[in-house]
């Protein structure tokens, strides 16, 4: 095989020029060889990292809670202002695990739907809690007002001591519920609906 190497010879007027000549060197052929392999190799390494990155930042979690038909969007920091409170409850056959985040009592008092004990009108309010897939769930509005029933619904960001992941980053949980159907994954809409005026769920 043949390979370009550099040799300078002198011109009339004592210059150096540079030219390439064709001459045989078998080392240098394999030398080549091996070069341009680990470039292959390193190329696709380099290709098979950047296909592993991810093509983009997942947008910072928030969550719309509607009353009266004007929303208030929630994101993490708003959140982590509010007060927190955790109940230990399990779904499903799984062991109990400690479930932190706010109360659903008091993040409808902060968008204005709880800021008084339910009485007249009031009581004829439901909430419908939806989910990223679509999923539906209902509370009667007066299931959560404090100065009426006893029942804690605590929208969870944290399980264990550790944030919520495929089941998050907000899911409901309903530790007095017999089952776990209204403990509603990934929640993204909170709506305060008045079924005089909807027809009904």
């Amino acid at each position: 095989m043949a390979a370009w190497q550099t040799f300078h010879p002198m011109d009339r007027h004592g210059r150096i020029r540079a030219y390439l000549t064709e001459t045989d060197t078998t080392t240098m052929t394999q030398a080549s060889r091996y070069r341009y392999a680990w470039l292959f190799i390193g190329c696709l390494l380099a290709s098979a990292a950047h296909a592993a990155e991810p093509v983009a930042t997942p947008p910072a979690a928030t969550l719309r809670v509607v009353v009266e038909g004007k929303p208030v969007v929630f994101d993490r920091a708003a959140l982590a202002a509010l007060p927190h409170i955790s109940v230990t409850a399990a779904t499903h056959d799984e062991k109990p695990a400690l479930w932190a985040g706010v109360g659903l009592d008091e993040l409808l008092r902060c968008a204005g739907a709880l800021d008084k004990p339910l009485r007249g009108r009031g009581l004829a309010r439901f909430v419908r809690v939806t989910a990223m897939d679509h999923y539906q769930a209902v509370f009667a509005l007066a299931e959560l007002d404090p100065s009426i029933s006893r029942t804690t619904v605590v929208l969870a960001d944290v399980r264990d001591g550790q944030p919520l992941t495929s089941d998050g980053p907000f899911r409901l949980v309903v530790p007095s519920d017999k089952r776990p159907a209204r403990w509603v994954r990934g929640v993204t809409t909170i709506e305060v609906v008045d079924a005089a005026t909807s027809g009904g769920p």
